[in-house]
């Protein structure tokens, strides 16, 4: 009976050929976002590109692509192409696991290349539960049927790995899933939620506090559902000027309560009800502020410095839990250190909670150590930064690291273990027992060729020696 043909929608939905060009289309595609920077103002494609070229960059969405409906629907089809490939294919990975090897004829057995042969005294039936018990002891359970001519035995280790390639279908499903639910245009467009997952940022002044961020589409408010505030902002730079590090100190506050505290950096970020705060930028606002820090607490202040009103004071809490306090005398320009230029000196009046008040001079960028009684401060002068804040909340990003996990022992079944099958004939043939091992593995045939010698090799011996050993 001639087999029932396959739908050819369903055929080409699922073969190989579709797989191969969506990939190809994917991965061509992606490198025009690397070339187009992405998620950039109008004026920089015009600046960049050009009036023309900008407007069909626009256009056609490439300066968001990674979220634009046409790479949604390339995703989507490569989706569709993974499930039915796997729909159509797996049912008979399953039927191959679950088939009963013990059907098997034994002629057909025994055109099969890997095998190793011995003749023995002894019943069949003996000589069968004897290989069986040799195959337990090295791991490999058996099941055996009587045949007409003998003794079946099989034995198998790895069947679940046939489905390693399934199950890494089933990761780029997942990672696809979790790309999309992560998808700032997918929250606004389709969920009309643009709190749901977001991709936005915000420059922060020292001292300053937030409760809301920009996105970097549209330049829309996202509302946080809590504040932060930065504490301070360090900067270090190499000889030549260029920034070698930069610090910032956040502090989360929800109803006016500081419920965490980080200092981040570069590739260290702040977590918090699953929104994440990179350190990415900083802006110099080109007046000046006063850094604090208690050498012997590690702990650091900032005060602003308000040029209408520079004379103000500043306190803080001091590590004794007692009241310090600060404030400028007096500010003149003198002759720099350099000898090129000027810089500002300010008379500086601190007292804490231990000895009389100190007055000492602090020059503009020059730090200065304040011996006091019990404890040590360094102060330095310099320019008040701003932080520049990149701020992501993406709720897919767990199903991505699933997918990932996923499709690391997908791939290790895959391509690192395989299915080997052990079958073991026993047959009474001229008042001989003759056993037959045979083997195979669907793949890495020549390390299951090591392993099912050295598996075989010595069954019989003691009180049933082997009296001949061959392996095709």
């Amino acid at each position: 009976m001639a087999a029932k043909a396959k739908n050819p929608v369903w055929a080409f939905l699922a073969s190989v050929q579709l797989a191969l060009l969506l990939i190809g289309l994917i991965a061509s595609t992606s490198i025009i976002g690397t070339i187009i920077q992405q998620n950039q103002p109008a004026e920089h494609y015009v600046e960049k590109w050009g009036e023309s070229q900008a407007k069909v960059i626009q256009a056609l969405d490439l300066d968001t692509m990674y979220n634009s409906v046409w790479f949604m629907f390339l995703l989507g089809a490569f989706s569709l192409n993974l499930t039915i490939c796997s729909l159509d294919r797996l049912p008979g990975v399953i039927r191959l696991v679950r088939k009963d090897n013990l059907e098997t004829e034994p002629e057909q057995l025994l055109k099969l290349k890997l095998q190793s042969r011995a003749q023995v005294s002894g019943p069949a039936a003996a000589t069968a539960e004897q290989a069986a018990a040799w195959l337990a002891r090295k791991g490999w359970k058996t099941a055996s049927r009587a045949k007409q001519d003998g003794v079946l035995l099989f034995a198998q280790k790895g069947a679940w790995t046939r489905y390693g390639v399934y199950v890494v279908h089933i990761s780029i499903l997942i990672i696809l899933l979790g790309a999309v639910i992560g998808s700032p245009i997918v929250a606004k467009k389709f969920l009309k939620n643009p709190q749901f997952a977001f991709k936005g940022g915000v420059v922060l002044p020292e001292l300053r506090e937030t409760s809301r961020i920009f996105a970097f589409d549209d330049e829309s408010e996202i509302p946080l559902g809590f504040a932060v505030r930065c504490n301070f902002f360090d900067i270090h730079f190499y000889d030549n000027g260029m920034p070698k590090d930069y610090i910032s100190s956040l502090t989360v506050l929800e109803d006016g309560k500081e419920v965490l505290t980080k200092t981040i950096e570069v590739n260290n970020p702040l977590i918090y009800k699953g929104i994440t705060f990179y350190q990415s930028s900083y802006n110099d606002l080109r007046s000046p502020i006063i850094h604090l820090t208690e050498l012997n607490s590690g702990k650091k202040f900032v005060f602003p410095v308000n040029p209408k009103q520079w004379d103000e004071t500043h306190s803080w809490k001091d590590e004794r839990g007692g009241q310090g306090m600060m404030r400028i005398q007096d500010a003149q320009r003198v002759p720099s250190p350099s000898g090129e230029g000027t810089t500002t000196e300010m008379q500086i009046w601190l007292m804490d909670s231990q000895g009389p008040p100190s007055m000492f001079g602090l020059s503009y960028g020059r730090p200065m150590i304040v011996e006091r009684p019990g404890t040590k401060y360094e102060l330095t002068i310099g320019p008040h930064y701003a932080t520049g804040l990149q701020v992501s909340k993406d709720p897919g990003v767990l199903w991505v690291y699933s997918g990932c996990v996923l499709m690391l022992l997908g791939l290790c079944a895959a391509f690192f273990m395989s299915h080997r099958k052990i079958w073991v004939w026993v047959q009474e043939k001229d008042g001989r027992t003759v056993v037959v091992f045979i083997g195979q593995a669907n793949k890495n045939s020549l390390g299951f060729e090591k392993k099912f010698a050295a598996l075989t090799e010595g069954f019989g011996s003691g009180p049933q020696p082997i009296h001949s050993v061959q392996t095709n």
